[in-house]
C-alpha cells in the first residue's frame, strides 16, 4: 500500500515539473513576440513620420486637392531629407557674415581737392563713390559728404587713408553688425523652398486629373514667388557683407578772404546814407512830437504850478499880517 501511494505522488510530481517547464516556454515565447510587434510598429511609425513631414512642405489647399500615392511621398520625404542634411552641412560650414560702416568728420584745406582725392583711394581699393553732395556754405567756401563703398577686406586701409586727407579730424566711428544667424536662416528657409518646389515638379510631371495638375501648378507658383523674394534678401545682404560703406563729411578751414571778394564800399556808401535818412527822420518824428504831446503838456504843469505857487504866497502875506 504504502508503494502504491509513493508511486502515485511520484507520477504527480513528474506531471506537475513537465507542466511548469511547458509553462515557461510558452511564457518566453509570448515575450518575445511582443517585443517583435512592438518592434514593427515602431518602425511603421518612424517611416510614417518621415513621410508626414515631408508632406508638411506642401499648404493645406494642395493637400485637399491632390491625392498622393505611397511612392510620391517616399519621394518628397527623400528630398527633404537631402535638404535637411544639406542645410545641417551649411550651417556648420557657413562664412562669417559682417556689414562693416564707417563715418567721420574732416577739416580739409579744399573741398574738391579733398574729394577727389577720396574718391581715388576708393579706386585703389578696389571701390567706388557711392554718392556726393557738395555746396557753398559761405561766400567762396565750400563743405558737403562723399560716401563710398569698398571690399570688406580693405575697409582698414581704406578708412585711415581717407583719415590722412584731412587737415584735423573732428570724429570719426565705425560699427560692425554681425548678421550670419541671419543670413544661415534665410538659407536654410531657401533651401527648403527650393526642395518643397523640386516636390511640386515631380508631382507636376505625372500624370493626372486636370483640376490635380491646376491644384500643383498653382502652388508651384506661389513657391516660385517665395523663392524669388528669397533670394533677392540673400542678394541685398550679399551686397551690405561683400562691400562695406565710408562716409566723409568734409568741410573747409575758415581763412581770411580777399578784399575783392569782400569789401564793397559803395555799398557801404548806400548803407551809409539810408541810415543817414532814417535818423534825420526819426529825429523830425521826435521833434513832432514833442511840440505836440510833450511842450502843451509841460505849458499846463506850469501853470498849475505857477498857481499853486500864487495862491501859497498870498496867503502866507496875509497870515504873517495877522
Amino acid at each position: 500500500m504504502t508503494k502504491k501511494i509513493l508511486k502515485i505522488a511520484g507520477i504527480a510530481l513528474l506531471v506537475l515539473a513537465v507542466f511548469y517547464v511547458g509553462l515557461v516556454i510558452m511564457v518566453k515565447s509570448l515575450g518575445q513576440g511582443a517585443a517583435t510587434t512592438h518592434s514593427i510598429s515602431y518602425n511603421i511609425a518612424a517611416e510614417e513620420s518621415g513621410v508626414a513631414g515631408a508632406l508638411s512642405l506642401m499648404s493645406p489647399s494642395a493637400m485637399s486637392n491632390v491625392v498622393f500615392k505611397g511612392e510620391v511621398a517616399q519621394d518628397m520625404a527623400s528630398s527633404a531629407g537631402a535638404s535637411g542634411s544639406a542645410v545641417a552641412n551649411s550651417g556648420a560650414t557657413a562664412e562669417k557674415k559682417v556689414i562693416r560702416t564707417g563715418s567721420l568728420s574732416l577739416k580739409v584745406e579744399k573741398t574738391e581737392s579733398a574729394a577727389e582725392a577720396i574718391a581715388n583711394i576708393a579706386k585703389i581699393n578696389q571701390g567706388e563713390v557711392a554718392n556726393s553732395n557738395f555746396y557753398e556754405s559761405s561766400r567762396g567756401v565750400k563743405a558737403g559728404s562723399i560716401t563710398v563703398r569698398v571690399p570688406f577686406n580693405h575697409f582698414t586701409a581704406a578708412f585711415t587713408a581717407i583719415k590722412k586727407v584731412a587737415t584735423q579730424v573732428l570724429s570719426e566711428s565705425t560699427n560692425a553688425q554681425d548678421i550670419t544667424a541671419e543670413y544661415i536662416d534665410l538659407e536654410a528657409c531657401l533651401k527648403n523652398k527650393r526642395a518643397e518646389e523640386a516636390s511640386f515638379l515631380a508631382l507636376l510631371n505625372r500624370s493626372g486629373k486636370m483640376e490635380e495638375i491646376l491644384a500643383v501648378t498653382k502652388e508651384l507658383a506661389a513657391v516660385r514667388g517665395e523663392i524669388e523674394q528669397l533670394e533677392g534678401q540673400q542678394r541685398y545682404l550679399d551686397s551690405q557683407t561683400d562691400m562695406s560703406t565710408i562716409t566723409a563729411n568734409i568741410s573747409e578751414d575758415v581763412t581770411i578772404a580777399p578784399a575783392a571778394d569782400d569789401w564793397r564800399p559803395w555799398q557801404v556808401v548806400k548803407n551809409s546814407v539810408k541810415q543817414l535818412l532814417v535818423n534825420g527822420q526819426n529825429f523830425v518824428d521826435g521833434l513832432i512830437g514833442f511840440l505836440v504831446v510833450v511842450l502843451p503838456a509841460l505849458i499846463v504843469y506850469a501853470l498849475v504850478i505857477w498857481l499853486l505857487y500864487y495862491l501859497g504866497k498870498k496867503a502866507y502875506r496875509r497870515f504873517i499880517k495877522k
